[in-house]
């Protein structure tokens, strides 16, 4: 029997996620299939829009992304009180902007004011607005069914075509957070899509590397997108920064002079190509001989990600995680 949703994502507690969602059958819905050479490599992009667009409304910021020829993957932070705090006009303007009101397929811009008048009249409705873009689940209800629905027309098709559930494993640390981008950013070259980092058309390590100026190397870690509110542009650090502070809450000043919350991951851009580099480096190195011991450590703990465990994390974070949920800890910790 599946585990509950109930007990996979934290219903009280802002926590990262590694999510992962395959087409039917494992067929090559977005890639190139190998028996009939069809190629549905476009529809990859549908999908990193339509994510980067709806992560904006939802209580979610999304850190990395990967999107291959028949499965998808995020890591995602969720806040699931982040919405009880938004006041009325602000979920009715997250909505609207979500889902706007359609004239021929097209949003209607004009009629966006009169919708939000109208949810906002509509304290049940308003209400339901508000839950749905506080769920996780419901942003990736929202995030593929239309992919599915474009699909389909395309083909002229009914019925699935992603695999009716996602998989969930909470990131209960700043090793497992990282562990999880990198190993979503590295899918590309895994998959041997792509050689280098930024030949990585569809994983959010090629964007990064092609949108950022060169200065944006030595600042930390910013979501790509965010419906949480994060100041974008924090500025400071250096490449070898500590790798800790996740979650922490107290103020920084950004290069820009504003006021805002510390970055979640305390890494610069520099220091994540670093690490992946590393990697890299490593995985090819463990065929032959022992790489780095620091490579060597990181190389493990981003395989580990293969084992679609629950939750992620050190020992103590795993048994916590475990016993708070009445479950028998049979996931593996990460290495030390």
């Amino acid at each position: 029997m599946a585990t509950p949703r109930s007990k996979l994502v934290d219903s009280e507690n802002a926590l990262s996620y590694h999510l992962v969602s395959r087409c039917v059958r494992g067929a090559f819905l977005c890639g190139r299939d190998p028996t009939t050479g069809r190629d549905c490599s476009h529809r990859r992009r549908w999908l990193i829009d339509r994510l980067l667009f709806l992560a904006q409304f939802f209580a979610v910021e999304i850190d990395s992304y990967a999107v291959l020829s028949n499965h998808f993957h995020l890591a995602a932070h969720y806040d699931p009180k982040a919405c009880l705090g938004w006041s009325e006009a602000e979920v009715a303007r997250r909505w609207v902007a979500a889902f706007p009101p359609m004239e021929d397929g097209v949003p209607a811009e004009d009629r966006k004011p009169l919708e939000q008048e109208r949810l906002l009249a509509d304290p049940k409705r308003l209400a339901r607005a508000r839950a749905t873009l506080g769920s996780l689940s419901s942003f990736m209800k929202h995030l593929k069914q239309p992919i599915a629905r474009r699909a389909n027309k395309e083909d002229g098709v009914k019925g699935h075509f992603f695999e009716q559930r996602f998989y969930s494993g909470a990131l209960l640390d700043d090793e497992a957070v990282l562990a999880a981008m990198a190993y979503i950013d590295l899918n590309p070259v895994r998959a041997k899509l792509a050689n280098h980092l930024s030949e990585c058309r569809d994983a959010s390590i090629g964007e990064r590397l092609r949108v950022n100026r060169a200065q944006a190397l030595d600042e930390f870690l910013a979501p790509l997108a965010s419906g949480l509110d994060c100041v974008q542009d924090l500025g400071g650090g250096s490449s070898d920064a500590p790798v800790s502070g996740i979650g922490e809450s107290e103020e920084t000043t950004s290069d820009t002079g504003r006021l805002g919350p510390a970055p979640r991951i305390r890494m610069t851009l520099r220091g994540y190509i670093e690490l992946l580099e590393g990697i890299m480096a490593a995985r090819s190195a463990s065929a032959k001989s022992q790489g780095p011991d620091s490579a060597m450590r990181w190389l493990a703990r981003v395989t580990s990600m293969r084992k679609r465990q629950r939750a992620y994390g050190r020992q103590g974070a795993l048994s916590q995680w475990m016993a708070q949920r009445g479950m028998r800890c049979w996931e593996v910790p990460l290495s030390a």
